[in-house]
């Protein structure tokens, strides 16, 4: 079944679905990502030594109540769920790590092409769905060692007190949620640990603190006659997509620009512990979205230099943004109050003590106010000066605003050749 799409199916979407919704174009973006992701399932690779690096992705959106989060992510996912059979198992986010490891044991009757027939099987693969990531999360004392194992394993064994041990073979698990970010220290209940323990390091944290737009009146991609009809056209492209099965290579140019990329990788004295872990992934990171661009715009199996680029950039976004979203996590009792006088300070630009302890009170006492604004003046955050017999807090460094918004990643490559040579 040849593609009806004459550009990239990521491409395609997000400038389909723009002007009706009010997602951010990061979250719709990475939305996109994560549905080519969840249907590519371990059917597509690239081999790296000794193991392959598969597409399979956590992704969470991050962003406060209302910026359109679960708006991003339902209509992207549609594709998937209303196809027949549909191209993916999903499972909800109120159930528990045993579950999941039942479900996959147990498998998910799956239809296949080969050699010109159709095949009947079982698979052990599934797209965990939390638009509430703390109860997906919450829901076992293990869950995060869980979702560390099932994104890099391929095999799974579990021992059960009542049913026997359940193996699982060929497992892929992949993961689209979102939380706001006053949940990111509550992942479980030491905070600190999903860090420590690898969670943060395999998941895409996407953040956006405003929406795209405001639409009064907003309108499904449906509801017009063009829109109908690219609607069509991305879940025909879908179902090309999840055909796919095989290894991926590198064109001569994007091998080079690898090389260049991967040596670059350096984890400093100065990064955080949230960027110093992504860091040991970030490689991984590029390939799987890598793979994902290419899928999304031809059957080639073959990731040229801008697919290359373009993942390298996304993924630069997301390291930019860990700081900003993970800064309420800490040791310190006042961890949570300071990411939130951050918050406030970053939005006001100038704000006085008075007017921060009024929108502040219920979280901090004026003495604890006092010492986070010490902290903060000490790591040049902000600055403090007194006018008429006030004091003020000034953002020292209102360039930060845009550090903490995905950088400009051109996702836009207009239209590609029918064997899928970037234009």
């Amino acid at each position: 079944m040849p593609r009806l799409l004459n550009k990239n199916w990521i491409t395609a979407y997000a400038e389909a679905i723009a002007p009706v919704t009010e997602a951010p174009e990061a979250f719709v973006i990475w939305s996109a990502i994560s549905v080519i992701s969840s249907v590519l399932k371990k059917k597509v690779w690239i081999k790296r030594g000794t193991y392959k690096v598969y597409p399979n992705q956590y992704i969470v959106l991050v962003g406060p109540p209302g910026v359109g989060k679960g708006t991003a992510i339902h209509p992207a996912h549609s594709f998937l769920k209303e196809s027949k059979p549909p191209l993916t198992n999903y499972i909800s986010d109120r159930v528990t790590a045993p579950k999941i490891i039942e479900k996959l044991h147990t498998g998910f009757a799956t239809v296949a092409a080969s050699g010109g027939t159709i095949v009947q099987g079982m698979e052990s693969s599934c797209t965990l769905m939390s638009t509430e990531l703390p109860t997906l999360l919450t829901s076992s004392d293990w869950m995060l060692q869980f979702l560390c194992d099932a994104w890099d394993r391929n095999e799974f064994e579990y021992d059960t007190r009542n049913k026997g041990t359940f193996i699982i073979k060929d497992m892929c698990v992949s993961l689209i949620g979102a939380c706001v970010p006053e949940y990111i220290r509550r992942l479980n209940k030491d905070a600190t640990s999903a860090i420590s323990g690898g969670f943060t390091a395999r998941t895409i944290f996407v953040f956006a603190g405003n929406k795209s737009k405001s639409l009064a009146w907003p309108t499904a991609l449906e509801d017009s006659a063009k829109g109908l009809e690219l609607k069509n056209k991305l879940t025909q492209d879908i179902k090309a997509i999840a055909r796919l099965n095989g290894e991926f290579t590198f064109t001569q140019d994007a091998a080079y620009r690898w090389e260049m990329f991967y040596n670059t990788i350096k984890q400093s004295d100065d990064d955080s512990d949230v960027v110093m872990a992504f860091k040991a992934r970030q490689g991984v990171h590029v390939m799987k979205v890598a793979m994902c661009l290419s899928a999304a715009g031809s059957d080639s199996l073959t990731i040229g230099l801008w697919e290359l680029q373009t993942a390298i950039g996304l993924v630069a976004s997301v390291l930019s943004t860990l700081d900003v979203t993970f800064r309420g996590v800490g040791e310190s009792p006042l961890a949570e109050a300071t990411a939130r006088i951050q918050s406030i300070i970053e939005k006001k630009g100038i704000i006085s003590r008075g007017e921060l302890l009024k929108m502040t009170h219920r979280h901090v006492t004026p003495e604890d106010l006092d010492r986070i604004m010490r902290v903060l003046e000490s790591i040049d955050f902000c600055k403090s000066y007194t006018q008429q017999g006030r004091l003020y807090y000034e953002h020292k460094n209102p360039a930060l605003k845009t550090k903490i918004k995905p950088k400009g990643i051109n996702i836009n490559v207009g239209t590609r050749a029918a064997n899928g040579v970037n234009p």
